[in-house]
């Protein structure tokens, strides 16, 4: 008996012993994590904003055998101060009280047994620059969070932002905090950030101009890792359950089913990116009235140069952070010669790629029908500048496909609900004047020549390659149709006196024929005019 009880304390003791080797033994492993952190974290500070003047510290560790309190700063030098004050640094501290692997407790009293490096605890350390940020959580820290990092240093944790309420004389601002969950894969450089925030609101209390946002539901979702040229590709989505505006005496607008989704993907030839902003439903003032869809992007885009124009953003927000109170903003945007040459460098490497930009769509929808317009322009490289300007230009415009198709319907439902809504009108008159009002329209935009009718839509067509363009079935010479739409332009805006009358000139109808003998010019060019228009 007395040989078990000592066997089983000898365990007992070597385990412990194991134990406590391990967590110091991963204490050492977690400060060296810890700082190669930060200067991690600084070198991409530096490369996105080169020459900022921020910088993560590690301002105190204290290392124990089963956990480690850490304390870091973000410092920003310089920070612009009131107009006539002199510039300060601002510092946002944070502190972490992290415990040793391989069995944290923390993990232990949840029940998670697997081995990790260690467990963190973190939160915002009140201090002069956050100091009313915590009087509004009440003495709660604004933001905190925890993480579990394991031993392929891969990190999963979340983070939290209290709720907040701002009043003010001038306005109300209401936040009912936030949760994050994040993802860190070491290795892949991978990071993947999921959460929600039940409510924003700022109501403006401004006895001329009060008003009212909201927004409801709102979720927002994350999955990038590092690419090949080392920019960060992959998807980001926004969604809002519903938007409303309150403005003055204004029908309130409410977006519902908001969602805006943002993807950037790397291939072979190069990288593509896409961007899509979709409102389920447009409502005013208590109707719906359609949904809207916008999509653009583009692909066939050089890595490289991408990263050369990321870097250049990094500089002009830079000089922005370094400005004075009173300066002109304009100013950043000024690139020095060098940065200059790299954007142009850029440009033409961009356009060397042959990249494809494109709307897919805009659309507009309800019950009535469906209005859209797509476009896809492919580009070239336009060569060198010692060119003619007509050749660089057909080596620069590769290809343009472009429809656009507007469904009277559609059309006539909206105006129907705002006569109804703005002008008082009933239903039914209502709907003749609409109707009345679009069958005109339509017919304006078919007399240009640039559309046709197709059905209850009205349409138009524009395809360019080769020198060659076709509007609407019509084939034409690229400067033939240039010629046309200069022409229409003309005629949309005469210059400036054009319609006026001078006392001490002829009348209009006088020294309209050539005096004797003297012909018109026969060398002058004839500009094709734009298709007649109906009046």
């Amino acid at each position: 008996m007395k040989k078990s009880l000592g066997i089983v304390v000898g365990v007992i003791v070597v385990a412990g012993v194991a134990w406590v080797g391990a967590s110091w033994y991963t204490g050492k492993r977690v400060e060296a994590v810890v700082r190669q952190g930060v200067d991690e974290g600084n070198a991409k500070i530096q490369a996105f904003m080169p020459n900022a003047k921020m910088k993560i510290e590690v301002v105190s560790l204290e290392r124990h055998v089963f956990s480690s309190d850490i304390q870091y700063s973000l410092t920003l030098e310089g920070v612009a101060a009131e107009k006539g004050k002199p510039a300060k640094d601002v510092a946002f501290l944070l502190h972490d009280h992290i415990e040793h692997g391989p069995f944290p407790l923390a993990r232990l009293k949840s029940g998670a047994l697997a081995p990790v490096m260690a467990t963190s605890a973190f939160e915002l350390v009140n201090n002069e620059t956050v100091k009313s940020w915590f009087e509004l959580t009440k003495g709660t820290a604004p933001l905190s969070g925890n993480a579990t990092v394991h031993y392929n240093r891969d990190v999963a944790g979340n983070l939290v932002l209290q709720p907040v309420d701002v009043l003010r004389p001038d306005g109300d601002l209401k936040f009912s905090g936030m949760n994050l969950q994040v993802a860190v894969a070491y290795a892949t450089k991978a990071a993947k950030v999921s959460g929600s925030i039940d409510s924003i609101s700022l109501d403006i209390k401004d006895p001329k101009e009060p008003g009212k946002v909201q927004l409801t539901g709102l979720t927002l979702s994350s999955d990038m890792h590092q690419g090949q040229a080392g920019l960060q590709v992959g998807t980001n989505q926004l969604a809002v359950k519903q938007m409303s505006i309150l403005h003055n005496t204004s029908p309130a607008i409410l977006l519902n089913n908001y969602t805006q989704n943002a993807e950037l993907t790397e291939g072979a030839n190069g990288l593509a990116a896409r961007v899509m902003y979709d409102v389920g439903m447009l409502n005013l003032g208590g109707q719906d009235v359609a949904g809207v869809r916008v999509g653009f992007g583009a692909r066939n885009l050089a890595a490289d140069a991408v990263k050369t124009l990321v870097e250049l953003y990094g500089n002009v927000l830079t000089r922005t952070m370094k400005q004075k109170p009173g300066e002109d903003p304009e100013q950043a945007l000024d690139l020095p010669p060098a940065d200059r040459e790299k954007a142009m460098a850029a440009g033409k490497a961009l356009l060397a790629g042959k990249p494809t930009f494109f709307i897919d769509p805009i659309l507009v929808h309800n019950a009535k029908g469906e209005s859209r317009f797509d476009m896809t322009l492919d580009l070239g490289d336009p060569g060198s500048t010692d060119q003619p300007i007509d050749q660089m230009i057909t080596n620069l415009l590769q290809k343009l496909d472009a429809k656009l198709t507007v469904s009277t319907p559609m059309v006539t439902s909206i105006l129907a609900q705002q006569m109804q809504q703005h002008g008082g009108l009933d239903a039914a008159t209502a709907q003749k004047q609409a109707d009345a009002t679009t069958q005109a329209m339509a017919q304006m935009a078919v007399a240009t020549g640039y559309l046709s009718k197709d059905g209850a839509n009205v349409v138009g067509t524009l395809n360019y390659a080769d020198k060659v363009v076709n509007l609407n079935g019509k084939k034409m010479p690229l400067d033939e149709f240039a010629m046309m739409v200069m022409g229409m332009a003309m005629g949309m805006h005469p210059q400036d006196g054009m319609d006026e009358e001078d006392s001490d000139q002829p009348d209009g109808d006088e020294g309209d024929e050539p005096q004797d003998g003297v012909a018109p010019d026969a060398g002058a060019a004839a500009v094709p005019a734009p298709p007649a228009r109906r009046k």
